[in-house]
């Protein structure tokens, strides 16, 4: 579940920071074939909704956050500290973001003019819910590395790779979501500057990902264990065939031997897809792959577990034993 929350924040902050750059930077965009909707004697209007729907994918990925907490009075508690809980500190940038986000969203739809009239005052709520979207996405990074007792996770390389992965998932739903709607301009280019954009998103994952295996191999014994197992041991296949291959290799092939073909929708839908996997694969694979680290004084508790247990089996057994074995 929390795999599921990870990947569905993070790429649905990526879809709402880029589809708002796009409206910033005032990109030529033409109507989509189904521009508008009648739904209780409102005509709404559909041509934003293909780039602002990231905050519909943040509000359907928090349940899974929250269940995964289990019992009420844990997510009670966990959301009313703040200052020792990053769960509470997420809460609140989720929270904020998502019904910003939405907001906007509808503003979109809802034909209303003066929802539409040109105002710096319009401006404010998409510069905050940009800066939280961005909190969003960094937030999936910083809730793992908080677990300081998995060596794996407790690195700031986290939350910048969730960062740039939830900005090259959000880039291809985007791409995804327009296709066959004829939303992008082909003469302006948006969909050719997109593309590039996410392919260089890519690869800047790709390096940052070994960035922070190569330190985490090189960080403690369990954080060894962890790059171990995830690279060469029993979760090798979700490394190489769910992260490498289908988030890395066979998308960057699939696009580049797409715009050979001028941009051959079944091979984009195909790279899309593939990378869109990867990027869950990426969360599940670093979420199964922490190990926790042995503290002291759990060994110590251990080596006074097995004494005590040592010294019952002898006497059960009626051999003498040496009672300074007692904790």
């Amino acid at each position: 579940m929390i795999a599921v929350y990870l990947y569905l924040a993070g790429m649905g902050a990526g879809a709402f920071i880029i589809g708002t750059l796009i409206g910033w930077f005032n990109v030529k965009l033409d109507p989509p074939i189904l521009s508008s909707i009648d739904l209780f004697g409102l005509t709404l209007n559909l041509s934003a909704v293909p780039i602002l729907w990231g905050p519909v994918m943040v509000a359907i990925g928090t349940p899974f956050l929250i269940l995964d907490l289990g019992i009420k009075w844990r997510f009670m508690y966990a959301c009313l500290n703040p200052r020792t809980s990053w769960v509470a500190r997420g809460f609140v940038i989720l929270s904020i973001f998502i019904v910003l986000g939405l907001a906007l969203l509808a503003k979109s739809i809802l034909p209303f003019e003066w929802l539409h009239q040109e105002s710096v005052l319009w401006r404010i709520p998409e510069i905050v819910a940009f800066i939280f979207a961005f909190g969003t996405a960094i937030y999936t990074g910083i809730l793992l590395k908080a677990t300081k007792s998995i060596p794996l996770w407790n690195t700031s390389l986290l939350p910048l790779l969730f960062l740039v992965s939830g900005l090259s998932t959000g880039s291809m739903a985007i791409i995804l979501s327009t296709m066959g709607t004829g939303f992008f301009s082909h003469d302006a280019g948006a969909l050719k500057v997109l593309m590039h954009g996410e392919q260089f998103l890519v690869v800047v994952e790709a390096i940052v990902l070994y960035l922070f295996l190569s330190r985490r191999h090189r960080a403690s014994e369990q954080g060894k264990d962890s790059v171990r197992l995830l690279v060469f041991g029993e979760m090798k296949m979700i490394f190489w065939g769910g992260i490498v291959l289908l988030g890395f290799v066979f998308p960057i092939i699939l696009e580049n031997v797409a715009s050979l073909f001028h941009g051959n929708a079944v091979l984009m839908f195909a790279a899309g897809i593939l990378l869109l996997c990867g990027g869950f694969f990426l969360r599940l694979g670093i979420l199964r792959a922490g190990i926790r680290d042995q503290i002291p004084m759990h060994r110590l508790m251990e080596i006074q577990y097995n004494a005590t247990a040592q010294k019952t089996k002898e006497l059960a057994a009626g051999k003498p034993t040496n009672l300074s074995l007692a904790p």
